[in-house]
């Protein structure tokens, strides 16, 4: 391997074999054995085949987890892995861990990795938080006095200080977490693996565990970070691998492949069947609601301070309903049901055309709400009579994004819109 290769992954593929999950005492393996060899069906908590997609199906007992995976990652990089459940991160991420073994290919690892995979991994329950620590130090090739040196600096981070005495099988998962971490980012790996866990602690020690992890990256380590909390990803990592289905369908620069992403979580249509409280007398309907984001195309995300377009498209049932005196709203509410904004054709003095079919657009130029979701509730009528009128037409999901063009994702406190401003400075007189 390469001198300046951390790792090294060579046609890797991982296959499972369908059936009873965890462990089971002799009694239940004989009783099994027994069932499948006189063809007896029993409920065994086995992983339903219909669960798993057709294309990663070895046969009707197996299927890949990976398949055939060949990447590189260099000494100092900062990788990010993103997917959906059960696209295979877990699994590499344990490979790449040396907690689980490749069915097929070959994978090489340069220097000592301490992994964060689970919540209280490589604990043992019964013992402390101090005794911890020296265990896995221990496991990464550590003497006591090396660990020693750094011990105070593990408990100050984790800020379990009162605690560090009592058995870990006492602690919160946000305490677990907190300590692991310290643990895995202090006793100097080669390589860090960090996992979805951190996702447990709150915002605060999240933000503490990106600036570690920066810090490890300008040392000249590695680190693999996974989270479903693609600001995180954006943050942090160089490049950034897009796992499906077991296989690597796109890697590169990490704010592309997020984007791309995101892109694939289209917004779901809505249909008449949908929309089951609307109301009004249908002269004319909503056929058809969704949104478009500068970045991402047509998704249920939209990133805040990118420009997005709210698509509506109507039907005219009844072509003696009064275009001049139409008008057309539509409300955007919180997950609290607190209205953040509405949109009023009146309000511009916008004016119909009459149409057997129409789409209306309506352009945000930057998006302001803060983070969150968010639901659109549609009017269309006149002064005193709804054509149709429908509450929580559609949804979508508000993510952080560089609301100021700065280069930085920036966050406000809950409830808080953006404010588009501008500072000058004059000189005084």
């Amino acid at each position: 391997m390469d001198e300046s290769l951390a790792i090294q992954v060579t046609n890797l593929s991982k296959k499972y074999r369908l059936g009873t999950i965890g462990m089971t005492s002799l009694r239940q393996d004989i009783s099994r054995w027994w069932n499948r060899k006189n063809e007896i069906k029993t409920d065994n908590h086995s992983v339903d085949q219909n669960n798993v997609d057709n294309s990663r199906m070895i046969n009707d007992q197996e299927f890949w987890a990976l398949k055939d995976l060949n990447f590189e990652i260099k000494k100092g990089e900062v990788i990010g892995l993103i997917g959906a459940n059960g696209s295979g991160k877990s699994t590499l991420l344990k490979i790449l861990s040396r907690i689980t073994e490749p069915s097929e290919g070959q994978v090489k690892v340069r220097g000592k990795v301490a992994s964060l995979l689970e919540v209280g991994t490589g604990f043992h329950p019964e013992l402390t938080g101090r005794e911890n620590i020296y265990i896995n130090g221990a496991i990464l090739g550590m003497t006591r006095r090396e660990v020693k040196a750094k011990i105070d600096e593990i408990i100050d981070f984790a800020g379990v200080k009162d605690f560090i005495e009592t058995p870990i099988k006492r602690y919160s998962s946000g305490m677990t977490v907190r300590l692991g971490f310290a643990v895995a980012a202090h006793l100097d790996p080669d390589i860090l693996i960090v996992d979805e866990v951190l996702a447990v602690g709150d915002a605060a020690f999240q933000r503490k565990c990106l600036g570690k992890m920066e810090d490890i990256s300008l040392q000249g380590r590695t680190i693999i970070f996974v989270s479903h909390q693609l600001p995180m990803i954006e943050a942090l990592c160089n490049r950034t691998y897009l796992l499906e289905k077991g296989e690597f369908s796109k890697f590169g620069k990490t704010k592309e492949i997020v984007n791309f992403y995101l892109s694939l979580s289209t917004i779901t249509d809505k249909t008449n069947d949908d929309w089951k409280n609307r109301q009004g007398n249908g002269a004319v309907k909503l056929s058809n609601i969704y949104i478009e984001s500068s970045s991402l195309g047509k998704s249920s995300f939209v990133k805040i301070g990118e420009c997005v377009t709210f698509v509506f498209e109507f039907e005219t049932h009844n072509k003696k309903c009064d275009f001049n005196t139409m008008s057309f709203r539509f409300a955007v509410t919180n997950h609290l049901g607190q209205r953040v904004t509405t949109v009023d054709s009146r309000s511009t003095n916008f004016s119909f055309c009459k149409e057997d079919s129409f789409i209306l657009k309506v352009e945000f130029s930057k998006v302001n709400f803060p983070e969150g979701t968010y639901f659109i509730t549609v009017f269309i009528g006149e002064e005193e009579t709804a054509y149709d009128w429908i509450s929580n037409a559609q949804t979508f999901d508000v993510i952080p994004g560089d609301f100021y063009g700065t280069g930085r994702v920036h966050k406000v406190p809950t409830g808080e819109i953006f404010s588009d401003f501008q500072i000058s400075q004059v000189n005084g007189e």
